[in-house]
């Protein structure tokens, strides 16, 4: 039975994304300080194989990185970003389009 995080995905499912990926432990901690990550590269490498639970921002960070590998690679966004983080963009926008385009009030 796979090993479960705090998160309730499988503790090295992003290692999963990573292989996935073609990128090398090297490669994704490259790509990830890029995008404003401030782990190192062993502490990165802790975070992939389920042995040290990763900041909600460097969760965010590394998703992100590998995401674009994917584009890259002609995919999609397979890995899943937080679901805190989506419900924060679904609350932000909701409503916005029924008020965009109302007509002006005549004074």
């Amino acid at each position: 039975m796979a090993e479960i995080s705090a998160t309730g995905q499988p503790a090295d499912m992003l290692d999963g994304y990573r292989r996935d990926a073609g990128l090398s432990h090297g490669d994704l901690w490259l790509r990830y300080f890029e995008l404003g990550g401030m782990s190192n590269a062993l502490e990165l490498e802790a975070i992939l194989y389920g042995a040290l639970e990763p900041s909600p921002h460097d969760r965010e960070v590394i998703a992100h990185a590998l995401n674009e590998r994917f584009v890259e690679l002609g995919g999609n966004h397979p890995v899943p970003y937080t679901e805190s983080d989506a419900t924060k963009r679904r609350t932000r926008t909701a409503g916005r389009g029924s008020h965009r385009f109302a007509p002006p009030r005549s004074c």
